[in-house]
């Protein structure tokens, strides 16, 4: 709740109902949050790694707030493609915890992006524990974060999971040659945005899961198509 601008960082305004409308596109930053406290630059909607130099982007949703697919106050952010080790017509997502970013793998996901009424309905009903997000699709994680973006924060692969190990499995180090605190992704404004649908093709397939965390919103898109809803 806010009482006035103040409470919103004067990145926003207190309005009547004690809830701030925050800037949309103020000096090319966006602000999210109940008190517009996370910062989106603009030359941050587009972030690539470091070491493939594979793209990821935020999502234009028109349903969403301010129009973007948002999670925990924090933007979403697709691959769109560049890296030659994920095949570009599955799907990685980034999302935020609220204490970290995961990558969510979904294979055959074009079809659920593709699909208005799928992706809608995987996104409002999406959650973490019941759709058992961390075995069923989670390849990446970061470390501990408060971070608005994935930038400047260090990422991991998942890999063996099993008693022997951490909560999340193995953790193979992201960063170019490894180093710690080097971080993965950067922003940039000097390379033109891409649509998430624009980039959809690449070469060397490698099956990361036999299943993704939206399988079963694709499977009810299935269904719906053949006349089983």
């Amino acid at each position: 709740e806010c009482n006035d601008d103040a409470d919103c960082n004067l990145n926003g305004i207190c309005m009547n109902d004690g809830k701030c409308d925050c800037y949309d596109g103020d000096r090319g930053v966006t602000f999210m949050g109940p008190h517009c406290e996370v910062r989106l630059k603009d030359d941050c909607r587009t972030i690539y790694s470091e070491v493939h130099n594979e793209s990821w982007g935020v999502v234009p949703v028109a349903w969403g707030d301010q129009g973007l697919w948002r999670w925990y106050d924090r933007p979403v952010y697709l691959y769109y493609g560049g890296n030659p080790f994920i095949d570009d017509s599955d799907v990685v997502v980034l999302l935020y915890s609220g204490d970290r970013w995961f990558g969510l793998y979904q294979n055959r996901g074009k079809d659920l992006f593709q699909d208005t009424s799928i992706f809608k309905a995987a996104v409002k009903n999406y959650h973490a524990f019941w759709d058992q997000a961390l075995t069923s699709g989670t390849i990446l994680v970061s470390d501990p974060t408060t971070k608005d973006t994935p930038v400047g924060v260090d990422f991991y692969l998942i890999g063996e999971r099993g008693d022997q190990f951490g909560p999340y499995g193995a953790l193979y180090p992201m960063q170019l040659n490894n180093q710690t605190g080097r971080g993965v992704f950067r922003c940039t404004d000097t390379v033109p945005y891409v649509g998430p649908f624009q980039n959809f093709t690449g070469q060397g397939r490698r099956v990361l899961q036999t299943e993704g965390v939206f399988d079963k919103y694709l499977w009810l898109g299935e269904a719906n198509q053949a006349g089983l809803e």
